[in-house]
């Protein structure tokens, strides 16, 4: 029988694709990059694996966020609060904390500088065994804004930043590999 024969659209399906502006299964349990999306961040899986070294995928990540989003992803509104010309680098992962060095020349405006933040603590704590992210410049941790506008040198985590999110992404159901 020909598709175009098939009455009450019988062959199409219920589910709608998987995308970042759906749910969490829409995502499903694996690595994702948070990006802008008006004044929120949403979660774009990637190509990234849960089972690979948390050093390795961190560093993949980092990599996905400086290239900032893919022509799809911006076609569609989403966009980085991290400027294109940001260095980021992982310095180390220990007990869950992963450290990433940021140029100290990186221009950020005081109003976007949470939502870069966010970006990157909410994408790195996509990966496996990795709670939270300091941020270093020269090897001494840096001052970094919450988003309330308190300022903190400390290891900051996912849960930090989750007033950033949809309220759909908010709670233990963030897309992202298990937190076990």
């Amino acid at each position: 029988m020909d598709d175009d024969t098939v009455p009450y659209r019988l062959l199409e399906t219920d589910a709608p694709p998987p995308s970042a502006s759906g749910g969490v299964d829409d995502l499903g349990r694996a690595p994702v990059v948070y990006w802008l999306d008006n004044d929120r961040l949403v979660p774009e899986a990637t190509t990234g694996s849960c089972s690979q070294p948390p050093e390795v995928l961190v560093d993949e990540l980092l990599v996905s966020l400086a290239a900032g989003p893919p022509d799809e992803a911006r076609a569609s509104g989403r966009s980085s609060a991290i400027p294109s010309d940001t260095r980021l680098a992982v310095v180390g992962v220990e007990d869950g904390t992963v450290s990433v060095d940021i140029d100290d020349g990186t221009a950020i405006s005081a109003e976007r500088l949470p939502a870069a933040i966010g970006q990157v603590v909410l994408t790195l704590a996509s990966a496996p065994g990795i709670e939270s992210v300091l941020l270093v410049s020269g090897g001494q941790p840096v001052q970094v804004p919450l988003p309330g506008g308190a300022l903190t040198a400390q290891p900051v985590t996912a849960e930090d930043y989750v007033e950033l999110l949809p309220e759909r992404f908010r709670g233990s159901g963030r897309p992202g590999c298990s937190r076990s």
